[in-house]
């Protein structure tokens, strides 16, 4: 496969989409460009786009913006909300190991039969790293 579009400035892809039909100031739209890049905003005007590449009337840059910052706010609500099963599950596994064994019993390879030799301790060297990360 040979890729042959020249690279673009920001002003020449700004520039190309208003050339398509899409609405907005030029500087407005270099400034999204540049913070966020033509092809990951490339995803929120598709809808908008006939078969020819122009853009269906009325679209405008705001429209387009609008749709990927409530992406941005959904993706973050739900990485927060897997933040925090994954950390309460995490507590609830610690808690009972702790309360069947002992405070320590991670540093025992009886006590956490699932892992290998090798993944045992490549799991006790993370916990010293991390233990001594978290002293300074």
């Amino acid at each position: 496969m040979e890729f042959n579009k020249p690279g673009l400035t920001f002003e020449e892809q700004a520039e190309q989409l208003l050339r398509r039909g899409m609405t907005g100031e030029k500087d407005a739209i270099i400034e999204k460009l540049k913070a966020v890049n033509y092809y990951r905003l490339s995803g929120y005007w598709f809808p908008y786009r006939n078969p020819d590449n122009s853009f269906i009337a009325g679209t405008s840059l705001d429209k387009v913006w609008k749709h990927y910052a409530f992406d941005r706010q959904m993706r973050l609500l739900i990485l927060d909300a897997i933040e925090r099963v994954e950390i309460s599950i995490r507590t609830q596994i610690c808690h009972e190991h702790v309360l069947k064994y002992d405070a320590f019993s991670y540093l025992e390879t009886v006590k956490l039969p699932g892992l290998n030799p090798e993944e045992f301790s490549d799991f006790i060297y993370k916990c010293k790293e991390r233990s001594g990360q978290s002293k300074k």
